[in-house]
């Protein structure tokens, strides 16, 4: 199985879900599970934003040699789930193969409020943080539905 997150420039949310996910992956030991991110605007090659790492580090989680992606209909092609970060995320996945929508979800709907993970792009590590925060139940709750219905 291969999951892929998605964000606007893939160097704040994104990437902190993938490697936040990955931690849970590899510590569950689950294995053929792959895990990756990209940006619907996204500069292929950019670095994490500084306050991303940040974020992660405080849970002992490096994301400092992810590089950023941009979202492709080959990619979507290539990915068995996709989780956007907002509901226009999923709009621009529909726009590039509508046949994904079928395998694309919004992260907010795996936790009790199914919000939109608001970007922190511009903001201060406070936001970062808020911001990981916030997906961090959603991210959790994606994992446990995942081993009810395919992982186990």
């Amino acid at each position: 199985m291969h999951i892929l997150f998605i964000c606007t420039g893939n160097t704040c949310r994104s990437p902190m879900a993938e490697g936040y996910f990955r931690s849970l992956i590899e510590d569950g030991g689950f294995f053929g599970v792959q895990v990756s991110s990209a940006g619907t605007y996204a500069a292929e090659g950019d670095v994490p934003s500084s306050h991303s790492v940040r974020a992660l580090q405080e849970y002992g989680i490096d994301i400092s040699d992810q590089r950023s992606t941009r979202l492709t209909r080959e990619l979507i092609e290539e990915v068995d789930l996709i989780i956007a970060m907002t509901g226009s995320h999923k709009i621009y996945v529909g726009q590039l193969d509508s046949s994904a929508l079928e395998k694309t979800k919004i992260l907010g709907e795996y936790s009790a409020r199914g919000e939109d993970v608001a970007d922190p792009f511009g903001g201060d590590m406070d936001v970062y943080s808020f911001c990981f925060r916030t997906m961090k139940p959603a991210l959790e709750s994606l994992l446990n539905e995942l081993k009810k219905n395919e992982l186990k």
